[in-house]
């Protein structure tokens, strides 16, 4: 199942995803002026109570093992799709509904700390977004960014990792776009400049919801 309306933004850590919805945000605000925002912008993990025990997870504050963490994803994701103010309910009330990663982040990042039958298996059952935009980036560059912008690192924010999680996310998108046909794949050169960057993602996007 696809969702209308229900775009995501993918890829490694220091993509420039974070950065990318929040232009994408006053975009829709400056567009909206007066009226209401037609858009909801959100992200995995959720601020959601297993959202917040996942992040702590993250920054190494209490370890678990990758099988629980993937499970932890999952749960926090069904909240994020079917709870109360959720993405279908949102995307069902008319809105477009832009979420800062997705289930592929679990196959990409807990497909490589599990055996990933166990990622595939948590997440097989969830809709898939109307568009995806997959932005992809060496990883020797994209952890510089992450380096330079904080002094703390996260559990997965280490080079070897993450050039493992990217060839798992190109092999993703791959076999995304060869079956996944009610879904559209946008790559996203990450390398490119921020403006020129939301330019692109505007003109794919910058129309939504559609009724």
């Amino acid at each position: 199942m696809t969702v209308r309306n229900f775009v995501v933004f993918e890829g490694i850590d220091g993509t420039g995803t974070t950065t990318q919805l929040r232009i994408l945000e006053k975009k829709f605000a400056d567009k909206a002026g007066s009226l209401p925002l037609p858009a909801i912008f959100t992200c995995e993990p959720t601020s959601g109570e297993i959202g917040k025990l996942i992040r702590k997870c993250l920054r190494g504050e209490i370890a678990y093992t990758p099988d629980t963490l993937a499970r932890l994803f999952a749960a926090d994701r069904g909240e994020h799709i079917y709870g109360t103010n959720g993405i279908l309910e949102h995307c069902n009330q008319g809105l477009a509904v832009f979420s800062d990663r997705y289930l592929f982040s679990s196959l990409a990042y807990q497909g490589e700390t599990s055996d990933p039958a166990l990622p595939e298996t948590l997440n097989r059952d969830f809709p898939l977004p109307e568009y995806l935009f997959f932005f992809d980036i060496d990883p020797e560059i994209s952890m510089k960014r992450v380096e330079d912008r904080s002094s703390s690192l996260e559990i997965f924010e280490k080079r070897d990792f993450q050039k493992k999680v990217r060839d798992r996310y190109c092999r993703i998108i791959d076999e995304a776009e060869r079956n996944e046909r009610g879904m559209r794949v946008i790559r996203i050169d990450a390398t490119e400049s921020i403006e020129s960057i939301a330019e692109k993602i505007w003109g794919i996007v910058g129309n939504l919801p559609k009724i």
